[in-house]
């Protein structure tokens, strides 16, 4: 199984993005990922919507995707669920409504309950525009908490456990935390002066695995790179 993942993986991303031969393979991938033991199960009436997005997710993200210290199959149901779980997450959350929903229903200066569509022939463009612009601010800071929270707890041990081979303390977990969570923040020289190791080793880590590794993480609570 680990072999035909891998190839059916590597003839996705050796094809440009879109082409048919991409998306013939595509199919065929996501066929057999579809059918793997461990994939993530919800009792939610919406548990099918947040599974599409995340075939969706894994469609445009599996070349990303890196096999880890478990076999390909684990790693990749892993990684599956670990996105798939946030999208269940985001059923029980009331926030989730984003983005944001013309059948949303509010009440009216009257009372009424009305939907954002009833409103929008009354409502001006600059109006609507403000409310879409705070709704996605709001996302992304909300998005910005979850990523801010996984750093700092690292609660699967991924960050702590990327390191340059003889500089276990130099992991990615301290890089982010003192690069990225500290305000203003750290300079790489204080970092590589203090952990007793060179700047272009430091820098060469966080750049070429801390990074991959943030970005993944972000994409698997939704964040979009585009």
């Amino acid at each position: 199984m680990d072999e035909q993942l891998k190839k059916l993986i590597d003839e996705v991303c050796c094809h440009p993005d879109p082409s048919p031969e991409r998306q013939k393979a595509l199919n065929r991938l996501l066929l057999l990922v579809q059918k793997l033991p461990g994939i993530y199960q919800s009792a939610h009436q919406d548990y099918l919507g947040a599974l599409n997005q995340t075939w969706e997710w894994v469609s445009r993200n599996i070349c990303i995707f890196e096999a880890r210290s478990l076999s390909v199959q684990n790693s990749l149901v892993i990684w599956i669920n670990g996105y798939l779980k946030w999208r269940i997450k985001d059923l029980y959350t009331p926030d989730s409504q984003y983005p944001l929903s013309l059948d949303m229903p509010f009440r009216n200066d009257e009372g009424d309950e009305i939907t954002l569509g009833d409103r929008l022939p009354t409502m001006s463009l600059d109006l609507l525009e403000i409310k879409i612009a705070q709704i996605q601010e709001t996302e992304r800071l909300r998005l910005g908490n979850r990523i801010r929270q996984y750093i700092e707890q690292d609660a699967d041990g991924k960050l702590t456990a990327s390191h340059p081979r003889k500089n276990p303390e130099c992991h990615c977990q301290v890089l982010a935390t003192r690069l990225l969570l500290q305000a203003p923040p750290h300079k790489i020289a204080d970092i590589a002066r203090e952990l007793n190791i060179s700047n272009q080793t430091l820098y060469s880590h966080w750049k070429s695995h801390c990074l991959p590794l943030l970005k993944e993480i972000g994409v698997n609570f939704g964040y979009n790179y585009e």
